[in-house]
């Protein structure tokens, strides 16, 4: 052979490879987009369920409150206007 065989036969090697590295490109650079929107959209519900987890626990301790402060639950009974200054909400007992 010759250097013109050898000198093309380089070019279509390097073709080849310039291919299969274009081909892995675009096979693989959708996956990676994809995995990266995956992560933001998982990132998001998490924050969301770390949200949802302190509203959970600010009613837990509501409702903790609700049955044994009675201070809170006449706060809550003037604050909604069901219950008038002066009057007995409710009677707690004493454990």
């Amino acid at each position: 052979m010759n250097r013109l065989s050898y000198f093309f036969l380089n070019i279509i090697f390097m073709l080849f490879v310039a291919v299969i590295v274009l081909a892995s490109y675009l096979y693989i650079h959708p996956q990676v987009v994809r995995n990266r929107l995956l992560l933001a959209g998982r990132d998001e519900l998490e924050k969301e369920i770390q949200q949802k987890k302190s509203e959970i626990k600010k009613l837990a301790d509501m409702q903790q409150d609700f049955t044994s402060n009675h201070e809170f639950v006449e706060y809550i009974g003037h604050q909604n206007k069901r219950v008038w200054e002066n009057e007995v909400v409710f009677i707690f007992d004493a454990d």
